[in-house]
């Protein structure tokens, strides 16, 4: 009889009980970190390039939205991303956005779920982690993956990644079977990262734990047969596998730019270092305490994994190539903080199958650890009341907003815009990138920007250099005004800019909310507009409208 079984016998529960309440925890936490339903910056921008391509006009090449790179190319590289969010839109509104990211958040835990049995088996044969310690480590992982679970394409690689990651120990343990190919699980990765490779550039990620254990696999038959020792797979398995993961480097160039993409990706990977999800993990601070917290347990799990691998050959094989990957995943999560959300998806089986192997030696050795009924009633209580609080939000939010998307009034610049339409203002119009989108979606074709959420996808570097000189106030902050055709500029009220733009003899202050500051430069096509404005009692009668997608 295991430990589960004499907890059980000792505390009078049943198993299935135990699981049904664990199930229940993870239901009301999933819902509570991934339910959202706030817009991204870039969702306007992805539903309209997706329209452009519903309409006929194929897949956006070059740029028609701003002044500052007109008809340079457009590397949509997550074409297929934006195609899905605007067909869906387009068939079921907000409604159907709502129901991929609640699926894809399904089946990402559910793969997250099979990864971890298929650990189980290897690692741990003959016994079942404990329900609620699945339960608690996949909150806990939750927690960390919680930030990227928006409305972007990044949803695809949170999936893909726990996809793969269960496909390859699913497909290693039968490839360590006797079999003389390669198992289904493992010859289709090169189709899925083909897929992956056109909904979102984390394919990358994807490719390297690919590439992560395939070396560790090979590795392990070329040292055997040097040291001529019986080989865990077949030679002619490992042929096949290395062909496997030469497909999967190969297949990412199905794609509509071919090899221009790797060339994209790898030319524009270090551009991001002045986007705030791109700043690196601060390592002595309250920041991000989660995630760091994370990264403690599973070092822990790791080396307790470690230790014990003489017990086993499998786990020893597992973690040849998995430590490595999670090693890499933590460095990648410290430097830029949207990778953290990936380190919790990879970290949760191997954490949970360690942290039930520390359960029960523990319990084991010092059986008096095993709660009494009423410590475990209460400890039941305590955590239904935290679900029961996590279903209560998410059903009041869903009464409150429907399948609405939503976005704050303060956090873009929706009164600003509307003023701009209201009053007849338009031309090339300078404002945050991460308002670029919403911009577009608004006011193109009158208008055009200076930078959008595309950032590198289509502006040269000198652009985006000069739009952060102006954001920031820095040397050279003058270019975006003088260099540009630029006619309006939008600034959030937080920034120190607008001090020198209400310097600026050239441009009139016009309007002003708590998102933003307008200033428009005497041009002819806005001068009817200003002069209109100057005889108008007030300013911001115009309409406010409700902030709910798009």
């Amino acid at each position: 009889m295991d430990v589960w079984s004499l907890e059980a016998r000792r505390l009078r529960w049943r198993p299935e009980g135990t699981a049904a309440f664990a199930i229940l925890l993870i239901v009301a936490s999933a819902l509570h970190f991934l339910g959202g339903n706030v817009a991204d910056p870039d969702l306007w921008g992805h539903l309209r390039y997706g329209e452009m391509i519903l309409e006929g006009h194929g897949l956006p090449r070059e740029d028609v939205f701003s002044y500052t790179a007109p008809g340079a190319a457009f590397y949509d590289h997550e074409w297929l991303s934006d195609l899905v969010f605007a067909a869906l839109f387009a068939l079921a509104g907000s409604a159907g956005l709502v129901a991929l990211k609640l699926f894809v958040g399904a089946a990402m835990l559910l793969a997250m779920w099979d990864a971890m049995r298929a650990f189980e088996r290897r690692l741990a044969p003959g016994h079942d982690v404990h329900p609620l310690v699945v339960a608690g480590v996949m909150i806990a992982a939750l927690a960390v993956i919680s930030p990227g679970a928006t409305f972007r394409p990044q949803l695809f690689t949170m999936l893909f990644l726990a996809v793969e990651l269960a496909l390859l120990v699913r497909g290693d343990t039968r490839l360590r079977s006797g079999m003389t190919t390669v198992p289904l699980e493992l010859a289709v990765l090169p189709l899925l990262l083909g897929v992956w490779a056109n909904l979102h550039g984390g394919f990358l990620v994807g490719l390297g734990l690919l590439g992560c254990y395939g070396a560790a696999t090979i590795g392990e038959g070329l040292v055997a047969a040097l040291r001529r020792r019986a080989l865990a797979c077949t030679p002619r398995a490992l042929a096949v596998l290395a062909g496997v993961c030469v497909l999967g480097a190969l297949a990412p160039l199905v794609n509509p730019y071919g090899l221009e993409l790797y060339l994209y990706l790898g030319a524009t990977l270090d551009m991001h270092d002045q986007i705030s999800e791109w700043y690196p993990v601060e390592l002595f601070s309250s920041h991000f305490l989660r995630f760091k917290l994370l990264v403690v347990a599973t070092t822990v799990a790791c080396a307790v994994l470690w230790a014990r691998r003489r017990e086993g050959r499998a786990a020893g094989v597992l973690l040849c190539w998995l430590v490595p990957f999670l090693a890499v995943a933590a460095v990648a999560a410290f430097r830029h903080q949207r990778h953290t959300v990936l380190f919790g998806i990879v970290a949760m089986p191997p954490l949970a199958i360690a942290v039930e192997e520390v359960r029960r030696l523990a319990l084991a050795r010092w059986p008096q650890l095993v709660p009494r009924p009423p410590v475990r009633a209460a400890l039941a209580c305590g955590a239904l009341a935290v679900a029961l609080f996590q279903l209560w939000g998410f059903g009041a939010r869903i009464a409150r907003d429907g399948t609405s998307i939503r976005f704050g009034r303060i956090d873009y610049p929706v009164d600003a815009v509307e003023f701009l339409r209201t009053h007849g203002i338009r031309g090339n119009i300078a404002m945050p990138f991460e308002w670029g989108a919403y911009a577009i979606s608004k006011l193109a074709p009158e208008s055009r920007v200076f930078i959008d959420g595309r950032f590198e996808a289509v502006y040269p570097p000198q652009v985006i250099e000069d739009y952060f000189a102006f954001m920031n106030g820095t040397e050279g902050w003058e270019r975006l005004l003088d260099a540009y055709p630029t006619e309006v500029v939008v600034v959030q009220r937080w920034r120190n800019i607008h001090p020198r733009m209400f310097a600026r003899p050239d441009f009139e202050y016009v309007y002003s909310d708590p998102a933003a500051l307008v200033f428009v430069r005497r041009t002819p096509t806005n001068e009817e507009a200003l002069v209109r404005l100057a005889s108008l009692d007030d300013r911001t009668r115009f309409p406010r409208h409700p902030t709910i997608f798009p």
